[in-house]
């Protein structure tokens, strides 16, 4: 049986910044993984396509994303669905972007 939950967003960042990088898996149980993405002004988003779908939910900040060859702004509060395999990249915030994912496998 797995047991509840809870994640503060700071202490999630707070590890994150530790640990380096710019995303930071924080759950992974049966069927889902989760984790936050903080990307820094200038900093490249280097994702490749996943196996399975991502929902994204973007909790600070704006820039636009990439998919496939559509472009969108995205902005604090959108949720963006991206099927699988489907090339996905964020960019252009010029501050920090905070975004929560979590993929369904």
């Amino acid at each position: 049986m797995t047991e509840e939950k809870a994640f503060e967003l700071q202490d999630l960042v707070s590890q994150l910044e530790k640990e380096g990088g710019y995303y930071l898996d924080f759950l992974k149980v049966r069927d889902l993984e989760a984790g936050i993405i903080v990307l820094h002004p200038g900093e490249k988003d280097t994702q490749e396509p996943h196996p399975a779908d991502e929902l994204y939910y973007v909790i600070q900040g704006s820039g636009f994303i990439e998919l496939d060859k559509s472009k969108r702004p995205v902005k604090k509060g959108l949720i963006i669905f991206v099927p699988a395999r489907m090339h996905h990249r964020f960019y252009g915030n010029k501050e920090d972007l905070v975004v929560l994912y979590m993929f369904a496998e």
